[in-house]
């Protein structure tokens, strides 16, 4: 009784596990994440008397065709991307709702998104950069699956008053093991790392005057 009762099982976990592999085939399908932080709400008032524009960062990756990838354990793979499809955008966005809410002095400020080259004219600073790599990875594997994401980020702002320009390098790296997987995982990854590189772009400047300035 024992050994067969010790056979029904072993074939109740086999049957488990093809299940499982065949259910985590992948199809290549796309999709889309929202990767922007959420901003604490913490200002009250109106916002300082300075314009800020942030243009969407230029895309420097090698792939832009998406943000990351899920390799499956039954094969195939599912790919992810910002929703509307432009890290660039989406960066920028984040950048300005941070700032709009909770920058320098934990107060808000008058920063918003437009078009590169318009919507300038009577700013103060002018906020752009660059994305040189914004990528998460996860790879399932039996039981559990690991997620590895990476952000380099230049931020670079320049001052219209006296063409001055500061510029900062921000570079982050997570992991983690999820047991069952869903694209949320893969946003809060993300989200996580742009937050940590807003954070530190903030904690690295000052305004002074109507300008931005770095901190050290």
């Amino acid at each position: 009784m024992i050994a067969q009762g010790c056979r029904i099982a072993g074939q109740v976990c086999i049957a488990v596990g093809l299940a499982l592999l065949w259910g985590c085939a992948g199809t290549g399908e796309m999709v889309s994440l929202n990767v922007q932080p959420q901003q604490p709400f913490v200002q009250s008032g109106q916002p300082a008397p300075l314009k800020i524009v942030i243009e969407p960062f230029e895309d420097r990756r090698a792939d832009k065709t998406k943000i990351g990838q899920r390799t499956h354990l039954g094969g195939g793979v599912t790919n992810f991307n910002v929703s509307g499809g432009s890290p660039g955008v989406t960066i920028a966005e984040a950048l300005a709702e941070a700032l709009r809410w909770r920058g320098w002095n934990r107060r808000g400020w008058d920063a918003r998104v437009v078009q590169s080259g318009v919507g300038v004219s009577g700013a103060d600073i002018v906020i752009g950069g660059d994305i040189q790599d914004f990528y998460a990875n996860a790879k399932s594997r039996v039981f559990n699956t690991k997620l590895t994401g990476e952000s380099r980020l230049v931020i670079r702002a320049k001052n219209m008053a006296d063409d001055s320009s500061t510029q900062r390098n921000l570079q982050g790296e997570q992991s983690k093991l999820v047991f069952w997987f869903t694209s949320e995982d893969v946003e809060t990854l993300m989200s996580g790392l742009l937050q940590d590189g807003i954070e530190r772009f903030i904690a690295d400047t000052k305004i002074e005057g109507r300008a931005l300035k770095s901190a050290k």
